[in-house]
């Protein structure tokens, strides 16, 4: 008989509802020394491609039964720990006055649970999918200045913005916060980036990278971008027997994600028979017994994950934290609580990212540095480089995991749009034209289609010494949406047709753009027989005119003598 066949009998015969003994040895645990058990919840929403979520979203994830409701559903007030992405607060208080009414209320219910909170990377992201990518560090938000529209902060709103605690003063999850008080502005009448993204949480610091996607070259750059714990699962360890629930790797603290125990946590979370939940508990039961029988301290410790999986309707998510809050052989503490426990060394079982998704997060990376690099050249540069970094980040949401054939296409989408964006400031189409003057400005011609002013050098190098550039560097102002002419200094030096190439870069030197190639045709010194011509036709004009004038004269005198 199979292990769930034998544990769903069970169940029956002894009559449990919400908890079941496993029939496997390890269950038989004593309660009088129960194992500690933390609990993390990930509040995240499904994978999109914006970094910032619009309000028709919000207003439907935070529906009665949207998914963002459904989540705070099952665990507000509940022993768990809840990984919150910082990109919903954000969605809903950048809304200002345009928050939908359901999300505010989400927000301020969020504020007022008892739960420990901590907060996820922004969107949620997989962290080392850019760290394996070639990205030095743990990639983050660089502001939300250029979507704050101050018309929609004319008045306070009423979305809760808790004052911060220091992350080494974590809030124990017993106290709860008080209640956000709805007529009170928390917002200012003008919030900064700053403001948009504060919360009262718990403690922060937490990196929770994707399950078995950590290899050791990891962890160095996720501590040197600030991250002082970082959650990897057990089979991405190589740990002694009797380990309990906290690692150290090299200097690197570690809270060990327990593979069975999370893996049957979200079995008996995602399913619909209630049969076959009683059974996952079971399972669950007897996986955290099992973890705890081999430990060798005193106290056990076992830390379980959700999985990033949005939540719908029928998930079992709160019946299963009361059940296993249920059992006498558990006892549910917080991650905080966790944390404090006696760290035993380790080793990381290096598990790489797939190959096409690391390749493919290279070339986002790529983009982007090409896109900042551009970005110089305008008057507000994070205009440009902070909504790009937004974007960037929801495309490097553990979310796109659940969706595999999806995530090429957005990439790709993402990726014509850095091209573009770099095509906003060129030449203009130059063409061939003729340059007849010993000494005159080359008219340069670039167009700008950004919202916003932007300036560049111009640089012309002239093929050949048929034309001679005095200014190799020429600055130029291009207003908003329109073009402009740089006007380049140039002396013919012979009779000739001459390619040039045409360069813009930023002020630091960085090239902006694809260069142009036009052909001059210089005729040196045509000038001169032309200015000869014109002078004695000029003279010729007026000689002619003067003489006719004095015949005229003369005429007029000789017939007035004659007359008298």
């Amino acid at each position: 008989m199979s292990l769930r066949v034998l544990s769903a009998a069970l169940a029956v015969g002894i009559g449990l509802v919400g908890v079941v003994v496993s029939a496997s040895p390890a269950a038989a645990a004593d309660p009088a020394t129960p194992v500690q058990v933390a609990i993390a919840v990930p509040i995240t929403v499904p994978e999109s491609a914006g970094g910032l979520i619009s309000g028709d979203v919000l207003s439907r994830y935070t529906a009665p039964l949207g998914t963002l409701s459904l989540q705070l559903d099952a665990v507000a007030g509940k022993p768990v720990s809840l990984g919150i992405d910082p990109r919903i607060i954000v969605s809903i208080r950048v809304l200002g006055s345009n928050a939908p009414e359901s999300a505010v209320a989400w927000l301020q219910r969020l504020s007022a649970v008892s739960n420990e909170i901590f907060p996820l990377t922004y969107a949620d992201s997989d962290i080392t999918l850019a760290t394996q990518a070639g990205n030095g560090t743990v990639l983050a938000p660089d502001g939300f200045d250029f979507a704050i529209d101050p018309t929609l902060f004319s008045a306070p709103n009423s979305t809760p913005t808790p004052t911060p605690t220091p992350a080494d003063s974590p809030t124990p999850s017993a106290t709860p916060p008080a209640t956000a008080d709805p007529t009170v502005p928390v917002v200012p009448a003008l919030p900064t980036s700053a403001d948009l993204e504060a919360w009262s949480y718990s403690f922060s610091g937490v990196a929770w990278p994707r399950d078995s996607t950590v290899v050791a070259a990891d962890l160095p750059l996720i501590t040197g971008s600030g991250y002082d714990t970082t959650v990897v699962s057990s089979d991405n360890l190589n740990r002694g027997a009797g380990a309990g629930a906290v690692a150290d790797v090299d200097g690197a603290r570690i809270l060990v994600s327990d593979a069975s125990v999370s893996a049957a946590l979200r079995s008996a979370v995602h399913t619909f028979s209630s049969t076959d939940w009683q059974t996952d508990v079971a399972t669950l039961n007897a996986a955290v017994a099992s973890a705890g029988i081999v430990q060798s301290a005193a106290t056990a410790t076992v830390f379980a994950t959700l999985d990033r999986t949005s939540l719908n309707n029928g998930t079992r998510l709160a019946d299963t934290i009361s059940a296993v809050q249920a059992n006498p052989a558990i006892q549910l503490v917080t991650m905080a609580d966790l944390q404090a426990s006696p760290s035993a060394s380790a080793t990381v079982i290096d598990r790489p990212q797939d190959t096409e998704r690391v390749v493919s997060m290279g070339q986002l990376l790529g983009a982007q540095a090409a896109e900042e690099q551009f970005a110089e050249i305008a008057d507000d540069p994070r205009a440009i480089t902070s909504e790009r970094r937004l974007e960037l980040l929801a495309l490097q949401s553990n979310g796109w995991s659940n969706n595999p054939a999806g995530w090429p296409a957005v990439v790709s989408k993402n990726l014509t749009e850095s091209v573009e964006l770099l095509r906003s400031v060129q030449v203009a189409s130059t063409g061939d034209f003729n340059f007849l003057a010993a000494a005159a400005p080359l008219p340069i011609a670039i167009s700008n289609s950004l919202d916003q002013a932007v300036t560049v050098y111009v640089t012309v190098r002239p093929d050949t010494g048929l034309l001679a550039v005095g200014d190799s560097r020429v600055e130029l102002v291009i207003e908003p949406n329109s073009q402009a002419s740089a006007m380049i200094p140039a002396q013919a030096v012979s009779n000739g047709v001459v390619g040039i190439t045409v360069t813009l870069t930023s002020s630091t030197g960085a090239i902006i753009g694809d260069a142009s190639r036009a052909r001059i045709n210089v005729q040196a010194g045509w000038e001169t027989p032309v200015v000869v011509i014109i002078a004695v036709l000029v003279v010729g004009i007026f000689g002619g005119g003067l003489v006719r004038n004095i015949v005229r004269l003369r005429r007029a005198a000789a017939a007035r003598g004659a007359a008298e």
